[in-house]
């Protein structure tokens, strides 16, 4: 070819590929610009909205399903969780459902045996359930509800003579006024301050001025004030409200103002919060001391003083037919702020330590050991959430039947600060040959748990065969795979299978059951899978349990009223149903369809409703807490986010 023609041709080509490239581009420049790829945020909110639709249609399936319950607290225990749930996604459904609760619970009330102390106590937590679940969203539908489903009033004489109170009005509207501030301080502080204006003295009201301190601190101001001004030695002795209200208010010590930055401390203590300034805190607890130095004597047949126990002294019920007078009103009152008095002593040292030795001069001539009242309740706060020094120092000054546990507690705590030289310590300096034994042994195998690797599986198979149960084995188990899951996720799995071996097998007692929970635990996070694999069996056993309950029911076990379980427990069995709902709602976020298919294996409708409601609680982000019912040794359970 010639040269002419070789570079025609060059041009030619050189012609088309120019050609085909504007082509090209001219048809990308045409093209629709291709849809932009979700950010991993996005695509994590989508999933979470995915879930909670979910979520939700599985709460609509379980309202539809309670309609076919028997009990009616059953229903309604559904309905005011659901309405709870429902309030932020759709309040006129949620209002209606409380509003349906409402209505049942006021035929409850015309229908209960007044007679049945317990169906009575019932009937009281259901009604402050709902109506402190509805409050916390709308306080003039929790005030509503308060209205519309008040029991008749009490004669006195229901139960075969035996004189009770049947859920005291003034108890609930208490816990109704407190709920409320968390969410309307404003309707609190209105309700609050008409109430200290009629003479009275809500004991919720430190609770309100906890909640005014941190979200309107004008009305903080003008409702504290009001209450100290009230809050006199005279007032303080003749109303047992004051009393109790002066003492929530001094327990838990004052707020500290910070004078570099002029913020202030509004720390929660474990008797609660710190509401008041050093200057009020210094007069209401002077007046308090006022007060309880007016006791005359321990005052047999009105008050019996004992030490430990719960309270530390027991106050003797009244005759009903009988009123106690003015002065005898006086003195009990007197008589538990002295009580109170006891266990602030530190408190009264450090703000008014003029007049500490007044107290404790009167405590002395009572024959009150204050000591040992004052030590208990320290040290319940210690054994709580102290250090293993703070333990050791209590157990130092505890009394002698308490030092060995204290002692205990606290070397075991040294282990779990990841201190075994201090264990070891407190140890071999306060505990027998038993308790040091125990004891090294749980640093030895602390020890083993933090170095566990493939190459010391000899020696971890001989430290379990020493192991005296099934149950401290999986317990060892599961601290060498949570030790292990970062660096060696295989050899966590593989402690994991054994402990899963362990358990797979028939329960025997409820510790059977719980060992196979804190297996399915341990397993989410590493094979959420396998967590259901073990949850399966012992639902499985449960259903079985359950029947033969049903069979037995009212001759050696109560586990069905009507034929039916109550949602809110009462039994053992109930209790353990409860924690597989809940193991089944912690799963619900990596496997919402096996979660919801599991709870679906209970054979009765009750525990499927319960672990139903627990999947939607998670996955909504409804926690569970516990509110205190008025009735002791009882407690009940309403969500809040």
């Amino acid at each position: 070819m010639s040269f002419k023609k070789i570079a025609g041709f060059i041009v030619t080509t050189g012609f088309v590929v120019l050609c085909v490239t504007a082509c090209f581009a001219q048809d990308a420049t045409s093209q629709p610009p291709a849809a932009a790829q979700p950010t991993p945020d996005a695509q994590q909110q989508e999933e979470k909205l995915k879930l909670e639709r979910k979520a939700t249609a599985l709460l609509e399936q379980v309202v539809g399903e309670a309609q076919s319950l028997k009990l009616p607290d059953n229903r309604i225990r559904v309905q005011i969780n659901a309405a709870d749930m429902f309030w932020d996604r759709n309040s006129g459904r949620a209002r209606g459902l409380f509003t349906d609760a409402g209505v049942g619970l006021a035929q409850m009330t015309v229908d209960v045996d007044r007679a049945d102390r317990e169906d009575v106590q019932n009937l009281s937590r259901l009604r402050r359930e709902l109506v402190l679940t509805a409050a916390r969203h709308d306080a003039e539908l929790g005030y509503q509800l308060l209205r519309s489903t008040q029991p008749p009033t009490s004669t006195g004489n229901e139960g075969n003579g035996r004189r009770f109170i049947v859920d005291p009005q003034t108890n609930l509207e208490q816990n109704l006024l407190a709920a409320i501030a968390a969410t309307d301080p404003k309707v609190a502080y209105q309700k609050a301050s008409e109430s200290l204006d009629k003479g009275e003295y809500p004991t919720a009201l430190a609770r309100v001025l906890a909640q005014l301190q941190t979200k309107d601190q004008e009305a903080f101001t003008k409702l504290s004030d009001k209450a100290l001004s009230k809050l006199n030695p005279n007032s303080i002795l003749t109303n047992r409200d004051a009393t109790t209200l002066t003492m929530g208010l001094l327990s838990p010590g004052p707020r500290l103002a910070d004078t570099s930055t002029k913020t202030v401390d509004t720390a929660t203590t474990a008797s609660g919060n710190r509401i008041l300034s050093e200057s009020a805190y210094h007069d209401l607890l002077d007046n308090a001391i006022t007060a309880a130095l007016s006791v005359t004597s321990l005052g047999a047949g009105n008050n019996n003083f004992r030490g430990g126990g719960r309270g530390g002294f027991r106050m003797q019920q009244p005759n009903p037919q009988t009123q106690p007078d003015d002065a005898q009103v006086q003195q009990n009152n007197a008589r538990m702020l002295l009580f109170s008095l006891q266990t602030m002593l530190s408190q009264i040292d450090q703000y008014l330590p003029e007049r500490s030795q007044a107290v404790r001069q009167k405590l002395t001539e009572l024959g009150i050991n204050n000591n040992q009242v004052a030590a208990i309740g320290q040290m319940r706060t210690l054994m709580q959430q102290g250090t293993s020094d703070a333990l050791v120092a209590a157990a130092n000054v505890a009394p002698p039947q308490m030092q060995t546990r204290l002692y205990q507690q606290a070397a075991q705590k040294a282990i779990d600060e990841g201190n075994a030289d201090r264990a070891t310590q407190i140890a071999n300096d306060h505990l027998d040959e038993s308790g040091r034994n125990t004891i090294m042994q749980a640093i030895d195998f602390k020890r083993t748990a933090t170095t566990a690797s493939a190459e010391k599986l000899d020696e971890i198979k001989q430290k379990l065969a020493r192991l005296p149960s099934d149950s401290d084995r999986v317990k060892f188990l599961i601290e060498l795979s949570d030790a292990t899951q970062k660096d060696n996720p295989k050899l966590a799995l593989r402690f994991l299978d054994d402990a899963r071996n362990l358990v797979n097998r028939k329960a025997t007692s409820y510790k059977d059951f719980d060992d196979q929970l804190k297996v399915a635990h341990a397993f989410a996070r590493l094979d959420p899978k396998r967590s259901f694999d073990v949850l399966e069996p012992g639902i499985a056993q449960l259903n079985e349990l359950l029947a033969a309950a049903q069979v037995l029911n009212g001759f050696e076990v109560q586990v069905f009223i009507e034929g039916e379980m109550p949602l809110q427990g009462g039994s053992d069995l109930g209790g353990m149903i409860g924690h597989f709902g809940q193991e089944l709602a912690s799963l619900s976020k990596l496997d919402f369809e096996r979660a919801r298919a599991t709870a679906d294996k209970f054979q009765f409708a009750e525990p499927r409703l319960m672990s139903k409601l627990a999947i939607v609680q998670t996955v909504l982000g409804v926690q569970q807490v516990v509110i205190d019912n008025g009735f002791r040794n009882q407690n009940f359970r309403v969500f809040t986010r």
